[in-house]
């Protein structure tokens, strides 16, 4: 009986333990196929985040080009205006960009009055930036971008959409400096920069009033600023995208 008792003991134990390593070996393949499920969903995402950053570029690269000639072309329509013999600018210049559609070759620092109406135009033109933060939602809401296993992608993410969430998407100050700009022309010197309505001359219209002069001076500035901070996001939306590669393969 002492014999039977333990082979049935023994014989229980080992059933124990084959069912054990039974249920192990079940929690590691659910685990296993749940990896692989997250795995494919973050992979998934991070090709919509892509598209999402792609359409971003648009946007930044229409603002970047934009007021880099703004800024540019307002100065020189200052300086001209004000027949300045040393290169003059209320702020300093920057660089033209290389992919400008807006003005073919290099700015004129003499009198041009196709430069000149092109310059009043685009000063009263204000652009939307739309950036997508509906992937990045998703990968949080859903807490799939805690389990990117990738520091330096992570980084990368917060980094893009932090800079392009202090600079493009809390105040549009840049609109209302634009719309208040097109009223200024319309309603003190009958003006409309979209038409360029009762103006023959644009630098004699700047030259022969000093409001309009300051007003050139306010908005020089910030079209450098927001030209350089839209060249600045477009640089982080291409870094990011390198990391989502990256992480990919």
């Amino acid at each position: 009986m002492e014999n039977k008792t333990g082979k049935y003991f023994k014989y229980a134990i080992g059933e124990i333990v084959l069912v054990v390593i039974g249920i192990l070996i079940a929690l590691q393949i659910n685990n296993w196929n749940e990896k692989r499920k997250s795995n494919e969903q973050i992979h998934a995402l991070l090709d919509n985040l892509k598209m999402s950053i792609d359409e971003d570029r648009e946007y930044l690269n229409t603002t970047a080009i934009i007021h880099e000639f703004r800024s540019n072309s307002l100065s020189r329509l200052y300086q001209n205006a004000l027949n300045k013999k040393e290169p003059y600018s209320p702020v300093k210049s920057i660089s033209k960009l290389e992919n400008n559609t807006i003005w073919k070759g290099s700015y004129p620092d003499t009198v041009n009055g196709d430069f000149a109406n092109l310059t009043i135009i685009y000063s009263g033109i204000h652009d939307d930036v739309v950036i997508n933060k509906n992937v990045l939602d998703e990968l949080k809401n859903t807490g799939l971008f805690s389990e990117l296993k990738n520091d330096s992608l992570k980084e990368s993410i917060n980094t893009y959409y932090s800079f392009v969430n202090s600079n493009f998407l809390i105040d549009d100050w840049n609109k209302d400096l634009s719309v208040s700009w097109r009223h200024f022309l319309r309603d003190e010197y009958d003006v409309l920069t979209m038409e360029l309505y009762n103006i023959n001359n644009p630098y004699e219209l700047v030259k022969k009033n000093e409001s309009i002069q300051t007003r050139i001076q306010e908005m020089i500035g910030p079209a450098r600023f927001r030209s350089s901070n839209a060249s600045k996001a477009i640089k982080l939306a291409e870094n990011l995208l390198i990391e989502i590669d990256k992480y990919k393969k």
